[in-house]
């Protein structure tokens, strides 16, 4: 008897971990190896895969969120020839059809809050993986300098600090709420049993990378977001300790923040936000000469234009406005400022309504991992871009969430 039972044991063991393998590998390809052809046949695949199966995806899209989505998209689409550059602006809306052709296929092969769950999942051990790796490389490139170095050791593993810290802090709310239902089981045993010791380890790694990588905008955004974390937990007494524990947090943070990221103590970059504050006047009052079409989409048509106004001279180079939504309406002007607000004020309201709805810890880890995610970003956005991966994961992460919205634990439902 115990044979059998240590034999099936085996196999689920097996099993778990080629798929842990599999599917962390793919996490790695479509994360750190972004630029790759290997990851453009993924993705290309899956969406040629989606066009044979479109009626699979139709229920994310039906939403009110899905919808104003699809009419941001048609709006883009209807002004490319009101940009001062239309050559510049569907070139680059070329080079990201890749990140639409992902979008459009998630909710068709990720059509359940299962499936979703796993894609999330593998994203971020994927991401925990390539941390791990970095965190490796610099130790032992940079020894006891690693604190003092990190931010600027090149090549980046992740196109820039800024990059990986903010994928970092993304994964770590995954793990960390993926593992609450387990620390929520009755019995210490059960708490620390498999995979609780995996999610920690991943938070772990991801955490320490925030620290290391010393990236001061994902640091405080990180920050921001995790506060906002306790609003997912369901009763006012989760609720209390989180604050609690909120609380001690800050407080410990607020004496030593200078000690965990030096670079909080530069009074030069910090006071100007290493002169952002340049680029974000002058961005302003370029958005008042096109206020209501803006100026076109893309990076090179705002690097052309910038620099054709005369702009106050500056130590940096700016190839974008570091700001998400002075960047909106330099491209968009008003008109695609205000569908853009409410495309995603409806997309949280529906995802707080699915958190509120739900009264367990189980129910509410995946809409509030994909929620905190999102609010993160957004957070950084307000002092930076999302850039890279990031601007990937911010786009993948609304039909994430339209599927987590729908609540659909079968395909079969409607």
């Amino acid at each position: 008897m115990w044979t059998k039972i240590k034999s099936v044991y085996d196999a689920i063991s097996v099993k778990t971990w080629a798929r842990f393998l599999a599917g962390a590998a793919l996490g790695v390809v479509i994360w750190t190896f972004s630029s790759t052809a290997l990851q453009d046949v993924i993705v290309f695949s899956a969406f040629l895969y989606a066009l044979l199966f479109p009626e699979r995806g139709y229920f994310a899209w039906k939403q009110p969120a899905g919808i104003a989505f699809i009419i941001l998209l048609a709006h883009h689409l209807i002004i490319l020839p009101f940009s001062v550059s239309p050559a510049m602006s569907i070139d680059d809306t070329g080079r990201f059809f890749e990140v639409l052709a992902g979008a459009f296929a998630i909710p068709v092969i990720f059509n359940t809050d299962k499936k979703i769950s796993r894609a999330i999942f593998y994203s971020a051990a994927g991401i925990a993986l390539t941390l791990a790796y970095d965190l490796g490389r610099m130790a032992y490139f940079l020894g006891p300098d690693i604190l003092a170095k990190a931010h600027s050791f090149r090549p980046f593993i992740l196109n820039h600090s800024n990059v990986a810290s903010m994928m970092a802090g993304m994964a770590f709310f995954v793990f960390f709420f993926f593992a609450m239902p387990h620390l929520s089981r009755p019995g210490l045993a059960r708490k620390f049993s498999w995979p609780v010791p995996g999610y920690a380890a991943g938070a772990l790694v991801c955490l320490v990378y925030l620290v290391i990588a010393a990236s001061r905008g994902p640091q405080i955004a990180f920050a921001l977001a995790f506060v906002c974390g306790g609003f997912v937990l369901p009763g006012w007494r989760s609720k209390l300790a989180w604050l609690l524990l909120v609380l001690a947090l800050g407080a410990l943070l607020f004496l030593t923040h200078q000690r965990i990221n030096p670079r909080f103590a530069e009074k030069k970059t910090m006071a100007n936000f290493s002169e952002r504050d340049i680029v974000w006047k002058h961005t302003w009052k370029l958005v008042q000469e096109k206020p209501w079409l803006g100026h076109g989409y893309g990076k090179r048509n705002f690097e052309m234009n910038y620099y054709a106004s005369q702009p106050p001279r500056a130590h940096y180079h700016f190839p974008h406005c570091h700001q998400y939504w002075l960047k909106l309406l330099f491209e968009y002007g008003w008109t695609g400022g205000v569908l853009y607000a409410a495309a995603w004020l409806l997309l949280a309201f529906g995802l707080l309504r699915k958190i509120m709805a739900e009264r367990t810890i189980a129910g509410r880890l995946l809409p509030g991992a994909i929620a905190l995610m999102l609010l993160f970003i957004h957070l950084y956005a307000l002092g930076d871009y999302p850039d890279n991966i990031v601007q990937a994961a911010q786009f993948w992460l609304i039909p994430a969430a339209l599927v987590a919205m729908a609540g659909r634990s079968m395909e079969s439902e409607s």
